[in-house]
């Protein structure tokens, strides 16, 4: 066992060592699993929230067997695994897997014979997979956090018009993109994907003049305030300022009507909410506590 800078813990991999390592993490929300079967496990597939879209992993495995699709609730975590590896033609390969959720158990999938393993329960709950495949699941093992404590919404300041909109999940934001004129256009938000960088959809309109804020992965939100008020008869944010580890990045926009801010004693930012139309009308934020 194996234990990561954020607090994750490493378990396994369980099973052979053939095929190509693969690895799969920081997934706060996996929706749905696939697995195919036959005499083994051939692959497994993760589905899991990226801010407000659903996205598929990586195929881990090969192409044969019987698909069986497991889907997740928003609420249900999966805290435990189990399952069964064996020879396989000369090969050691995972031959079952049973999870287990904060609601039920799903499984077993696939024949439960061979060398039993397992994750024992009370940890925490899995944030993701790794292991070893080919044409087959060689080896399957999982991170786990600690907490499986919710994010708690703060929020959101300003008006009620536009549509609303959800940018949670993100353990790690690395860039904030704001558009500002009279007041502020809109925002995106740039994160890491696993080891891949992303940019979240626009909320707001496309006026304004850019700015970049580049906080790097090691760079964390101390506090975040602005203003809101009144603009052509619509209540919209006029203004933002981010704290950050290493400074302050603002205000963006004018500073007039009623102040809000967020101070950022004891958690991290990891989303934000609000309303956007023609321009950002309302923001809010996601905190996970820290014990940092």
């Amino acid at each position: 066992m194996a234990s990561g800078e954020d607090g994750t813990m490493v378990l396994g991999p369980w099973g052979g060592s053939g095929g190509s390592a693969w690895s799969f993490e920081n997934a706060l929300a996996i929706t749905k699993i696939k697995i195919s079967m036959g005499h083994i496990i051939d692959s497994i597939t993760f589905q899991y929230m990226d801010g407000a879209t659903a996205r598929w992993s990586p195929r881990y495995g090969g192409a044969g067997g019987q698909p069986t699709e497991i889907e997740i609730g928003p609420a249900e975590f999966i805290i435990s695994m189990k399952g069964y590896y064996g020879a396989y033609v000369g090969t050691i390969m995972i031959y079952s897997i049973t999870f287990v959720t904060t609601i039920r158990e799903y499984g077993p999938y696939g024949q439960e014979k061979g060398t039993q393993f397992f994750v024992p329960k009370g940890t925490g709950f899995i944030s993701g997979f790794h292991g070893c495949s080919g044409d087959q699941l060689d080896a399957i093992g999982v991170y786990m956090k600690t907490s499986i404590e919710p994010a708690v919404a703060v929020g959101p300041w300003g008006g009620s018009g536009g549509t609303a909109w959800s940018f949670e999940n993100a353990l790690t934001i690395t860039k904030i993109k704001i558009s500002v004129g009279d007041v502020i256009d809109s925002i995106t938000f740039q994160y890491m994907d696993g080891d891949t960088a992303r940019w979240s959809p626009t909320y707001g309109g496309a006026g304004g003049s850019s700015t970049e804020i580049d906080l790097g992965t090691n760079n964390n939100l101390k506090a975040i305030s602005g203003h809101y008020g009144d603009y052509h008869g619509i209540i919209i944010i006029k203004s933002l300022t981010f704290v950050t580890t290493t400074g302050t990045y603002g205000p963006y926009g004018q500073e007039e009507g009623t102040a809000f801010s967020l101070p950022l004693k004891a958690g991290k930012v990891v989303g934000f909410f609000g309303h956007a139309g023609q321009w950002l009308d309302a923001l809010g934020f996601y905190l996970k506590h820290s014990s940092a």
